[in-house]
């Protein structure tokens, strides 16, 4: 899916999704661009693609708010590193977080209905996404299968490089606490 404006254009909104993945996790993830005619390229090591800046907002398990950033170990040499600015809820705000599920039906009993999306809004969202669905269905497109506790179809993984971003699931132990 892309954003039909200048500010977005060409970038890609990748959504992977399934059940019985090899990890339960719920995140978005934004993943920035080198910017064209990159001085340190040579220091970012093997895979510079790997050390890109990237913000990552973990809504399950979990909760978290983090930024990876490169930047120059200070000192005299030319050396970078990857730092992680993180908030993880857990830690900052001490006692129990409620599930979502159990927030939702808090909010059900008490007649909040600020986290329900509205009918204008459930209708915009049937208006993009019917047409898909039509396409699905005129094209005979079939899923693509999986083994169970598996990171998914292969496919994703593809259409992941084509774009040129990387999985969460495919990153450093760090991400997968």
């Amino acid at each position: 899916m892309f954003i039909n404006n200048h500010r977005w254009d060409g970038v890609p909104f990748l959504l992977k999704a399934g059940k019985a993945l090899n990890k339960r996790r719920a995140e978005i993830r934004v993943q920035f661009r080198h910017v064209p005619g990159n001085l340190y390229r040579d220091k970012q090591g093997a895979d510079p693609d790997a050390a890109c800046n990237e913000l990552v907002i973990r809504i399950q398990p979990k909760e978290a708010i983090y930024l990876k950033i490169n930047n120059k170990v200070p000192g005299l040499g030319l050396r970078l590193d990857q730092t992680r600015l993180d908030l993880q809820y857990q830690e900052e705000y001490q006692g129990e977080l409620p599930d979502a599920y159990e927030r939702l039906l808090l909010d059900v009993v008490n007649g909040d209905k600020r986290l329900f999306i509205r009918y204008d809004e459930l209708e915009a969202a049937w208006d993009l996404y019917t047409p898909v669905l039509h396409q699905l269905e005129q094209s005979q497109v079939q899923p693509e299968l999986y083994p169970y506790g598996s990171r998914g179809p292969l496919g994703a993984h593809y259409l992941a490089a084509k774009y040129g971003v990387r999985w969460g699931d495919l990153s450093d132990g760090a991400d997968n606490e």
